[in-house]
């Protein structure tokens, strides 16, 4: 019971985080490009997520005429319940930790690869081009992209050689990680941002060609849902790449680490032009993967080494 209460309290500050990212997002993109951004709700805007959600919750829900309504209603509950379920392996400091399990990387990434069929389902059930169009690239660019992930994941535990992520933090305590795996960590980087379907990677909902990709048909409270299953993994993802190469943290020093590589995103986002779709998975499987399965060679090789001469 109690660890509900907890599941419960962390979903419900997760989403008052994503409230306020994007509002700091819409903030940023206007000083970037000379202009004021959201200003007219609360004290600098800050309020004009509330404004939004609750805008977004009084609408009519519309649902197309052919539209398979179960499944358009059931594909926005897959994709948030997926987000917010990976937090529950993160380590907020010693011993804070909702499941501090044995094999929690790689319960993060089966509870994060779920997402998925809830965008490859929005598309189908839509009955709409542009919702198809939308969820064929972005289960084909989210699987691609979530191959670099786990392979990179996998040589962090290998290095490392834990899964369990409090005792990967505590072996950080000397050295971050980032430091001997500077490569790795800019491939993961890389990855996070296409992973998001974040600009310049965001070809999953190309404004110019798709509408709003797999979330065209979609209006009011379940727009709602992809809304937030699109922001919260960005929050986890800076998160866990604080954990894996900057060394974690407790409490307030996790959450800064996390909200300066949440900013990353944003101003990715304000400087560089979208990646046409073709080079996008080119990327993933002709440069990112060929290196990173040659590093999976020489890191045990370099490792094994090293014990060699430590005994000799």
């Amino acid at each position: 019971m109690l660890n509900l209460i907890e599941l419960l309290l962390l979903f419900i500050s997760v989403l008052l985080a994503v409230a306020f990212l994007t509002v700091a997002e819409r903030k940023t993109l206007g000083y970037m490009q000379r202009r004021v951004g959201p200003n007219a709700v609360g004290y600098y805007g800050i309020l004009m997520a509330i404004a939004d959600a609750a805008k977004l919750l009084l609408k009519e829900i519309i649902i197309p005429t052919h539209a398979d309504k179960l499944i358009l209603f059931i594909s926005p509950i897959i994709s948030l319940v997926s987000a917010l379920l990976c937090w529950s392996v993160i380590p907020f400091g010693p011993g804070i930790t909702i499941t501090d399990h044995n094999y929690g990387f790689i319960l993060t990434l089966a509870i994060s690869s779920i997402g998925v069929f809830g965008t490859l389902l929005a598309g189908w059930s839509a009955n709409s081009k542009y919702s198809l169009l939308g969820s064929i690239r972005s289960t084909a660019q989210l699987i691609s992209y979530e191959l670099v992930l786990t392979t990179v994941v996998l040589l962090c535990i290998l290095l490392a050689g834990t899964m369990n992520l409090s005792r990967y933090v505590e072996l950080q305590q000397s050295i971050w990680l980032f430091i001997p795996l500077l490569p790795l960590s800019i491939i993961w980087f890389i990855g996070c941002v296409a992973e998001c379907a974040r600009p310049p990677f965001d070809n999953v909902e190309a404004e110019s060609e798709l509408v709003s990709g797999h979330m065209t048909e979609y209006s009011s409270s379940i727009f709602v849902l992809f809304f937030l299953s699109e922001y919260a993994p960005i929050l986890f993802l800076s998160t866990l790449t604080s954990i894996l190469f900057f060394g974690g943290g407790t409490g307030i020093i996790l959450g800064i680490k996390a909200c300066i590589f949440s900013f990353t995103y944003i101003w990715v986002r304000a400087t560089l032009p979208r990646v046409r779709y073709d080079k996008l998975i080119n990327l993933c499987w002709v440069i990112f993967l060929p290196l990173l399965f040659a590093l999976a060679l020489f890191i045990p090789a370099l490792i094994y080494l090293i014990d060699a001469q430590i005994f000799i």
